[in-house]
């Protein structure tokens, strides 16, 4: 769990500096900048990167963040999204926008994100200039040859994280398995003069390999939620077509979301 987590703060990252550009490419997970949980932070599924076959669902996905400063002013946020994948692995991502510079003032912006690792493609839908920015999916080398020789990192266990397991429940309708994760800056290596703590607490489904709940309070920056509700088991209503009238560009690079198509 500590992995998905490092690897969702890497994507969440990458996602903040996209969107700063333009519209970003599809299936950001983790943390955002801040440790602020984005809308769909860690749908459609909780390992970006892997294609998930077989376990199709749609649900509401819901992140908030609230911030106090110094001087007694709060910094609030809510945000929603659509998100769903079918049984073949293709990946629906519907966010609506309404502030940053995506959105323009007062007009809310409707952003699909589509992973399609069938047709070996990710797609940036925007609704109001209907536009598609269409990318290549990374195809990993036939029979896995450029990883024969590849031994993976193995970093040392972090003495200043404690990893807990939270015994299996219901949530939100699903079966869900839980860890928290106990994060401590000491004090005095970052000039902090006390220990500096905060807990992540994640919660996922197995069986749909999805993160249902992930909840973050940093005294540095504020507290985060994600929640995924409304979760329906099968394949969803949502299309993964793109609209017959919307202009596709090429676009090179890859996108802040989107997995990889399985090997053949």
């Amino acid at each position: 769990m500590n992995k998905i987590l490092q690897v969702g703060l890497a994507t969440g990252l990458l996602a903040t500096a996209v969107l700063a550009q333009g519209p970003p490419g599809p299936g950001a997970g983790g943390p955002h900048g801040r440790g602020e949980f984005r809308a769909g932070a860690f749908g459609p599924g909780m390992h970006p990167g892997k294609v998930v076959t077989g376990a199709p669902y749609q649900a509401t996905a819901t992140s908030t963040f609230t911030q106090v400063l110094a001087n007694g002013n709060t910094i609030q946020r809510t945000t929603t999204a659509t998100v769903a994948r079918d049984d073949s692995g293709r990946t629906y991502e519907q966010e609506t926008i309404t502030g940053g510079p995506l959105a323009s003032a007062g007009t809310a912006k409707v952003i699909t994100f589509l992973s399609d690792p069938v047709a070996g493609y990710s797609y940036v839908i925007d609704a109001s200039t209907k536009t598609v920015k269409r990318r290549a999916l990374h195809t990993p080398p036939a029979n896995g040859s450029a990883m024969k020789n590849f031994t993976p990192l193995q970093r040392p266990a972090n003495p200043n994280v404690v990893e807990n397991d939270i015994a299996q429940t219901t949530m939100n309708g699903v079966t869900v398995t839980g860890k928290s994760m106990t994060h401590t800056i000491p004090a005095g290596q970052i000039g902090n003069a006390k220990d500096i703590v905060w807990t992540d607490t994640i919660y996922t489904a197995p069986d749909l390999h999805v993160v249902v709940s992930a909840t973050r309070n940093d005294p540095r920056f504020g507290s985060s939620s994600y929640a995924l509700t409304n979760i329906t088991k099968g394949e969803p209503s949502v299309s993964f077509a793109i609209p017959s009238d919307y202009t596709v560009e090429d676009v090179k690079g890859p996108g802040a979301r989107g997995p990889h198509p399985p090997q053949q």
